[in-house]
């Protein structure tokens, strides 16, 4: 019937590329330098620019979903039981939830901000018990007040998104309908991180593991970044979820991979309520997609990312939504992974130690010195210990592939966020366009998090990655997260000459979220603590 196909409005895409030209070069001169503000600091600097290699290099702009993921949620959807135009409009009332659905807090803050709205609520009420009142009543009438005060203050904080449940996805339809309202986006996301692997174009993982797998957006990103991946395990805590996602990966029966034998679209795809138990099981890549925000307590987050950090061989790839929460979210999981890398285990260090008969005077002491912090005992004890012999951590040493260009802290600090945004073509069930399309397309925002586990390289790339990149007229003003100077500043526009003409496209055409693509040498500043000076 018509109502039970899943329409598609097809269009085609365009993809940008930046400038084709080749950028003169110049003399170390005053016309090869701008002004970069430093966005904490405010201290300015006088930077040299220069251009980096494959600047020219094409990148996407829309990412949409395969013809045959359409496909196979059209299939999936049309075996539900009620109509699709009915899914949709489910799907549309879940996707505004999800929009507006906060990240889970602490029950520490939440207790913080129920205690403060029932003080307001409590030095608002001018009707004070009475004495006569506590006699008569035996505290009745308190007991109400007390009552109601706690209906109004569960109202209030449910008003304002603070009521946080994991999502319950338990019956086919609503799997459908989260199907419908989130397979485009979390595609157009994971799609748009994996774009991080362009600069390690010789890596080819052989196995990933999707973790919170949901509609299997991640099993197509994967399936177009790697085509020849060897194996792929979803993990999804829902049983529905599950099913829904193993029919819309199926075969078509007229075709001939179905005819022989195998029932999926890739020949060795695994799907898992549970991770395995034993940790010998391991990934190359790990991706968890928009999984942090299922859980409420911290502590069960950050097991989780063990967990996963345990099985992963080289890469945890970590997704979330653009809330201020989220990102801090992620934040969290960052740093727990960094300072477990570099915490020494020291009982297993001295004991290593003591058996191969090496134990060092300079070891003990550094190992004992406690004005010295866990990152600096690492440092000098990797470099203490005997050839041969390596320096036990709590976790394996991580480092940061992407957004940051830095294992440092984060200079947006808490009340801000990294967020980055992407473009796709929305998928209906119903064949009418979306309230927030726009040119046939939607953009969702997100942050994300690229782990390896490796040490940070010390080398002299520059790694500058655009934050916030402003087009205004005929100059571009760009928020520039650096390795060492924090969040620079800088603007080009048409007063610096040939630089402008040579440049200019280069900045304009990049998106938030992408490379720098020229280098930035600091030539003077009026900060103190720079460090290419």
């Amino acid at each position: 019937m018509l109502q039970n196909r899943l329409f598609l409005r097809h269009f085609i895409a365009n993809f940008a590329t930046s400038s084709a030209f080749e950028p003169r070069e110049f003399e170390n001169n005053e016309k090869t330098a701008i002004t970069a503000v430093n966005a904490l600091t405010n201290a300015r600097s006088i930077v040299q620019i220069t251009s980096k290699e494959k600047v020219g290099k094409r990148f996407r702009r829309e990412f949409n979903l395969p013809q045959k993921a359409i496909d196979g949620l059209r299939n999936a959807i049309i075996t539900c039981e009620r109509p699709a135009k009915q899914l949709q409009n489910e799907a549309d009332q879940l996707a505004k939830k999800l929009e507006q659905r906060r990240f889970p807090e602490s029950p520490e803050k939440l207790k913080k901000l129920r205690d403060e709205v029932k003080r307001k609520l409590k030095s608002g009420k001018k009707d004070e018990i009475s004495d006569f009142d506590k006699e008569s009543f035996g505290g009745k009438v308190q007991e109400a007040q007390q009552y109601e005060i706690r209906n109004e203050v569960d109202r209030i904080m449910k008003k304002e998104n603070f009521n946080w449940k994991p999502l319950e996805i338990t019956t086919k339809e609503s799997a459908a309908a989260y199907s419908l309202a989130r397979l485009a986006p979390n595609y157009a996301e994971i799609t748009r991180t994996l774009e991080e692997f362009n600069t390690i174009p010789d890596f080819q993982p052989e196995t990933v593991l999707d973790f919170g797998s949901g509609a299997g957006a991640g099993f197509w990103a994967i399936q177009n970044k790697w085509p020849d991946v060897k194996e792929i395990t979803m993990v999804d805590l829902s049983d529905a979820m599950m099913k829904f996602s193993m029919d819309s990966l199926r075969n078509e029966q007229s075709s001939e991979a179905s005819q022989n034998g195998r029932p999926f679209v890739h020949n060795n795809v695994n799907f898992r309520r549970h991770l395995i138990p034993s940790l010998n099981t391991t990934y190359d890549v790990v991706l968890a997609h928009r999984v942090l925000c299922e859980i409420g307590s911290s502590e069960t987050r950050l097991q989780l990312i063990e967990s996963l950090w345990k099985r992963t061989n080289r890469f945890l790839i970590l997704i979330e939504s653009s809330q201020t929460g989220a990102f801090g979210g992620l934040l969290e999981a960052r740093d727990f992974l960094l300072t477990q890398g570099t915490l020494v285990d020291y009982r297993k260090l001295l004991k290593s130690l003591e058996e191969a008969v090496m134990l060092s005077p300079k070891v003990v002491r550094i190992v004992e010195d406690y004005n010295l912090s866990d990152y600096e005992k690492y440092a000098l004890l990797m470099e203490a210990v005997p050839p041969g012999h390596t320096v036990p951590t709590m976790l394996p040493t991580a480092t940061v592939l992407a957004p940051c260009p830095h294992d440092l802290g984060c200079p947006l600090g808490v009340h801000s966020s990294c967020t980055f945004n992407t473009r796709f073509q929305p998928i209906r069930a119903d064949g009418r366009r979306s309230e927030k399309e726009s040119d046939g397309t939607e953009v969702s925002k997100f942050t994300y998090m690229i782990l390896e586990k490796s040490q940070r390289k010390v080398n002299n790339e520059h790694t500058e990655r655009i934050l916030k990149n402003r087009k205004l007229g005929g100059h571009v003003t760009c928020d520039v997260c650096t390795a060492f100077r924090g969040i620079q500043r800088i603007t080009l526009s048409k007063k610096h000459g040939e630089m402008y003409t040579a440049f200019f496209f280069q900045l304009r055409s990049r998106r938030d979220g992408d490379l720098l693509p020229i280098n930035l040498k600091t030539m003077t500043s009026s900060g103190i603590f720079e460090v290419d000076n």
